[in-house]
């Protein structure tokens, strides 16, 4: 366990864009929470105004809004991350040094797939949550004259739905990391490929087999593959088919959540089957791949 957790942290000492990222963005959202953190509540008509029994989920849109940011990075981090952890070893040489460290190539590729599909989106979560709170207090406050149905936005403020609403977050999180591994797997087989520019190896074979099947077959699955089915993922993780799925007021439930429909997809089971399959592969290629 301790081998392990110092293998962690010399990926995030080597990759200090993976904590310092977030870290601003952090900084950025609560200064401009605190600056110019005020809603100008609008509604265009009467029938859009809340004006039923059940007060506007407002803790939820603020806990979904403030963490947008935080998964935006965590995709395009752990995307980056997971090109290049693999190739940067073999251009500046650590890898030879690592290599005499009684490590095994399976642990260090598996550290590696760790970090950069689970730690970091993880950890932008969590971040996200701990700051969403004080970001919330303060629009919350700065906002205590913005009246809807007839209350405060600081009264419709709900612990409980903010609560609800990060367990429906964190479930699409992990849901996510089993949906998108083989694309993980593939950055990852091709980081320890591409004896040079692995974003063009990672990005060109794609989009030319794309543009190659619709032009000879007039098809579209490559591309389906290619862009992840985020639509067939959202209604097998959540079950989404229509505008009102979030439920009254737009507020959403943990009854959405349906984890039997995603884990029983075939796409998701061969997805899996793929991503072993590139991993074992990737761990093969740097047993013998050090560009000496």
């Amino acid at each position: 366990m301790k081998a392990l957790s110092i293998q962690i942290q010399r990926e995030f000492w080597e990759h200090r864009g993976l904590w310092m990222a977030p870290l601003l963005i952090a900084v950025v959202m609560l200064l401009a929470a605190a600056i110019f953190g005020h809603v100008n509540v609008s509604f265009g008509n009467a029938a859009s105004h809340y004006d039923g029994p059940n007060p506007p989920p407002v803790a939820q849109f603020m806990a979904l809004g403030w963490a947008v940011p935080f998964f935006l990075a965590a995709a395009i981090q752990g995307s980056a991350y997971l090109i290049d952890c693999l190739y940067a070893e073999r251009r500046d040489r650590s890898i030879l040094f690592w290599r005499s460290m009684p490590v095994t190539d399976a642990r260090t590729v598996l550290v590696k797939l760790l970090v950069g599909l689970v730690l970091v989106p993880l950890g932008n979560f969590a971040l996200a949550a701990a700051t969403g709170l004080l970001g919330c207090a303060i629009m919350a406050l700065r906002n205590h004259d913005v009246v809807v149905n007839g209350l405060s936005v600081v009264a419709l403020w709900n612990l409980a739905d903010w609560l609800q609403t990060q367990v429906i977050m964190l479930y699409g999180l992990l849901a996510a990391m089993l949906w998108y591994a083989p694309f993980a797997a593939y950055l990852m087989l091709v980081s320890v490929w591409a004896r040079r520019s692995p974003y063009a190896w990672a990005f060109l074979p794609p989009l030319l087999l794309v543009v190659f099947e619709y032009m000879v077959f007039g098809t579209h699955y490559v591309s389906h593959i290619v862009n992840g089915g985020f639509g067939e993922f959202l209604h097998l993780a959540y079950g989404f088919q229509s505008a009102d799925a979030a439920g009254d007021s737009g507020r959403y439930t943990l009854q959405l959540l349906t984890p039997a429909h995603l884990l029983a997809s075939q796409r998701l089971c061969w997805g899996l089957a793929a991503s072993a399959g590139m991993v074992v592969l990737a761990i093969r290629l740097r047993r013998y791949r050090d560009d000496s």
